[in-house]
C-alpha cells in the first residue's frame, strides 16, 4: 500500500489510480487530475504553473485618485509625491491637518539631524568638543524617538558626539593635571 503524494492518504487497491510515467509515483486519479500532473518536485510530468494574463488597464475605478493636501490637485492614489513637490508617508489620502502635522514633524526631524551633524563637525576641534558633545548627547537623548528613524544613524551620531566630547574633556583634564 502506498500514499498519494498530493492528498497524503493511503491508496487502496480498489481506488482509481494514475502512475506518473516519469517517476512512477502512484496517485489517486482525482488528485492527479486536480493538480494537473505529477506532484514530485523536478519531475518532467509536474504540472506547469500558468501565468495570469497581463493587465491591460490599471486603475480607473473608484478610489484610484486622491486630492493632494498641499496643492489640491487630483493625483493617482498610489503616488507618494505630487507634481507640486509635496511628499507623503503612505499612499492613502491624507487630510490637510494630517499632512501639515506630518510635514512639520519631518521638518523638525531634518532640522535636528542637521544640527547633530554640525555639532559633530564642530566637536572635532578639541576645545569645543566637551560643550558641544554634551549638547549633542542631551539633544540625542531628548529626541531619541524621532531620531531612531530607519537606521538610527543620527541617534548614534548624537551619542557618538557626546562620547567624543567626553574623551576630549578627559584629555583636557589630563593635560591640565600635568
Amino acid at each position: 500500500m502506498s500514499r498519494c503524494s498530493i492528498c497524503h492518504c493511503s491508496v487502496a487497491e480498489d481506488d482509481v489510480t494514475t502512475q506518473c510515467p516519469q517517476c512512477t509515483q502512484t496517485y489517486h486519479g482525482e488528485c492527479w487530475d486536480g493538480v494537473g500532473g505529477c506532484a514530485t518536485y523536478g519531475c518532467s510530468e509536474a504540472a506547469q504553473a500558468e501565468k495570469p494574463p497581463v493587465a491591460q488597464f490599471v486603475g480607473g475605478g473608484w478610489g484610484d485618485d486622491k486630492q493632494c493636501p498641499a496643492c489640491f490637485a487630483r493625483i493617482p492614489s498610489s503616488l507618494l509625491v505630487c507634481r507640486c513637490g509635496a511628499r507623503f508617508p503612505y499612499a492613502d489620502p491624507m487630510s490637510i491637518e494630517a499632512f501639515q502635522g506630518w510635514s512639520d514633524k519631518e521638518r523638525r526631524r531634518a532640522r535636528t539631524r542637521k544640527q547633530l551633524v554640525l555639532l559633530f563637525v564642530f566637536s572635532l576641534f578639541g576645545f569645543t568638543a566637551p560643550v558641544l558633545g554634551a549638547i549633542a548627547g542631551f539633544r540625542a537623548h531628548k529626541l531619541r524617538d524621532e531620531l531612531v528613524g530607519e537606521s538610527g544613524a543620527y541617534l548614534a551620531l548624537g551619542y557618538g558626539t557626546a562620547a567624543l566630547g567626553a574623551c576630549w574633556a578627559v584629555i583636557g583634564l589630563l593635560l591640565l593635571a600635568q
